[in-house]
């Protein structure tokens, strides 16, 4: 599958704000854009492109953008982060979005060097929730009345993974492959190989045309 996970610029401003007021994306979100409209979403990308504890990159497939990763909380000390993901395009089908976990998940213990990664989803989002456990993350247990929305609170369930336990279940793309499908952030990467101990580039590895040309 031709994914290509590139850094956002000012130009995806319109696009990342139309799908990030979508009702079908913010359902589940836990919070809302006040007053939303494009010069704040291009500054915010400004802000979001200083800090050192966030990276985010627009997802392309076939060579046309269709969704959206973050990693925030990024503890360099820790080495532990969590991430956010969501497909904008519908027309991209659920077998694309079902095969991104490899790629998420290889950048998060390969590419930003992290040793676990805690996601948390909000009640009601069962379809999320059910790939976590697919996935084989890690349960940790349920915050009740933790968001507040639509006016009343909700639960927030907890997942965990770490790089050892990533490593011992099956992958359907070689690491090789994730890894060269993402523009990296220089310094990311060698903090990564610090603690991985492999001072090899992924952009050193030919994964072909990332438009799927």
């Amino acid at each position: 599958m031709p994914f290509r996970f590139r850094p956002p610029t000012l130009d995806d401003a319109p696009l990342l704000l139309r799908w990030r007021t979508d009702p079908a994306i913010t359902r589940f979100m836990y919070t809302d854009i006040d007053d939303p409209n494009e010069e704040r979403q291009r500054a915010w990308l400004e802000t979001m492109a200083r800090r050192a504890d966030f990276r985010h990159f627009v997802i392309e497939h076939a060579g046309r953008p269709i969704g959206y990763l973050s990693y925030s909380d990024i503890d360099r000390v820790h080495r532990r982060c969590s991430s956010g993901s969501y497909i904008g395009d519908r027309s991209a089908g659920g077998t694309v979005a079902g095969l991104l976990n490899t790629f998420i998940l290889d950048y998060c213990f390969y590419g930003l060097g992290m040793h676990k990664i805690v996601n948390s989803f909000m009640a009601g989002n069962d379809a999320v929730i059910r790939i976590q456990r697919l996935l084989k993350f890690r349960e940790v247990g349920v915050l009740r009345d933790h968001i507040v929305k639509y006016g009343r609170f909700h639960d927030v369930t907890l997942f965990e993974m770490t790089r050892e336990e990533w490593e011992s279940l099956h992958h359907p793309f070689p690491r090789d492959h994730t890894l060269a499908a993402f523009e990296t952030v220089e310094s990311d990467w060698v903090t990564a190989q610090t603690h991985l101990g492999d001072q090899s580039s992924p952009a050193a590895v030919d994964f072909g045309p990332a438009n799927g040309a």
